[in-house]
This record gives structure tokens, sequence and C-alpha cells, in this order.
């Protein structure tokens, strides 16, 4: 088995643990983050169709589902899905939630009003190539004229993260090229423990922090026009002191996650 399919099996049965399902269903009635609310308003027409990319559990579903958005929600971890379904009928609420893989969706061309993939979910997906064609996929099912919401977290070089990086660096670029097993598939992959433990171990889990421009490149790629890019901070201050989609409370040094809102252009034939 190669690296990328071992931390894509290994991120599935992290996010299929007890401690795991118990938290996202905590998590489930959490509702939506100001800076959210703020882009969803602007950027979603209402009464529209929107797919919401890594749903979990449904914090984010649920309450577009209550403003009037018809939702679909897709996660590759069939256990949230599981715990979504189950919440949804607690909450008596219609909302589709599919297990389903963001780098090939199963649904039809131009199909979406709007697209969602919150909370760095993006960034979980392993593999540069991966997260290209979820970005590719994404792409072919949103309507043109339409807009999807992405967050990731940006790399940055500055206090304590810079010391992170010089190690990841090490690694990646010294100790892998001279055939040691390093886990990292890209430079800026970063393994980081739970706040809990599992038989007295804390869990660990993948995400990819993207360096400079590396979030901007693969949206134009994929073929959308990059509308708006804000951190955190600059649409809500209250969700960056309270460090929404921080990673655990070790790397509470790591900055706000980044917003970006991208557009499919309409067709001019």
């Amino acid at each position: 088995m190669d690296n990328i399919s071992k931390v894509k099996k290994e991120s599935i049965e992290e996010f299929s643990s007890q401690p795991t399902q118990e938290r996202y269903k905590k998590i489930a009635d959490e509702g939506l983050w100001e800076s959210e609310k703020i882009l969803i308003s602007k950027y979603f027409k209402p009464n529209s169709n929107i797919l919401d990319i890594g749903c979990g559990s449904g914090r984010i579903a649920f309450p577009l589902y209550e403003i009037g958005f018809k939702v679909t929600g897709v996660d590759i971890t069939p256990k949230m899905i599981e715990t979504a379904k189950k919440v949804s009928l607690s909450k008596r609420m219609n909302i589709d939630f599919l297990t389903g893989d963001a780098t090939n969706l199963n649904f039809k061309d131009d199909y979406f009003d709007g697209t969602i993939f919150a909370n760095n979910g993006w960034a979980q997906i392993p593999g540069k190539e991966n997260r290209q064609k979820a970005l590719n996929e994404i792409y072919r099912v949103l309507k043109p004229g339409r807009f999807f919401i992405l967050t990731a977290h940006q790399r940055y070089y500055s206090g304590s993260y810079l010391f992170l990086w010089i190690k990841n660096w090490i690694k990646f670029y010294l100790l892998k090229p001279l055939g040691f097993n390093i886990k990292e598939i890209d430079f800026g992959d970063l393994f980081f423990e739970r706040n809990y433990k599992i038989g007295g171990i804390s869990p660990r889990q993948f995400i990819h922090c993207a360096g400079g421009k590396e979030v901007e490149a693969q949206v134009i790629k994929s073929g959308f026009k990059l509308e708006m890019k804000k951190g955190m901070g600059k649409l809500s201050q209250e969700d960056a002191n309270f460090m929404r989609g921080s990673l655990s409370k070790d790397f509470n040094s790591l900055k706000s996650p980044v917003f970006y809102v991208c557009l499919k252009s309409i067709y001019i034939s």
C-alpha cells in the first residue's frame, strides 16, 4: 500500500473512531461560524441547491437547510454519514447525506447552485494530485456563474512555526531522497495529535498546510476564477479569537485558516 492510500485509510479510521464520532455529534449542533454566515449570505442564492463536501456530522448542512437551502452532504467516512443521518432524523430535516469521495463525485455536470468545502476538509485530502482532482470535480458539478467556498490552512514561517517547517523540510528534502521511510507525501504535510486519547494514545490526523500561492494556483488550474481570498480574522474577529478551525491545542500558534471564494465563469460560445 502506498503512502497516499495508507494516510487515506488511517484518516477514515480515525474519523470513524468512537471518541471522534461522539465529538462530531456535538459539533453537529454548533452551527455556522460568523465568517461562514457572511460568505454564504453574499455568494449563495437563497433557496438554491447546495453541495456540502466533507460534511462530517452536518454542522454546515443543518443550518443551511434551516434557512431554506436544498442540501446534499457528502463525506468519505461512512461512520460520519451514519451519524449525520441519525442527527438529521432527530431534527426532522430532509437532507441527503451520501458516502462519497471528493475526487470522484457521483453527480451530473453543472448540477449544484453552490458548493462548500468547510473547515479545512480539502486540506485533509492526501496528495497534491488528489487535491487537484477534487477541485476539478467541484468545478464540474457546479453550475456556471455560481460560487464555491473553500477553507484551507496556509503555511507560515514565523515563531515556533518556523522550527516546525525546518524539521519538515529536512525530512522531506534530505531524508526521504536517502531512502528513509517518510510518511509525508508533499512538503507542507502535517500529522497532528488530537485533543483526546484512545487506549492511552492520542490519535494522529493528517492535514496539508499550503504554501504561498499554492491554493490559488490549484483553484485557477481547475478552471475557477478566484473571486476572494481572506483570512478568517478579516471576516470575523470573533471566529479568529475562538480559533475556529485550529488543528489542536498543540497548534494554537497556527494562524486562522484562509477562505477562498471561487467563481465558475459563465460559458461563452
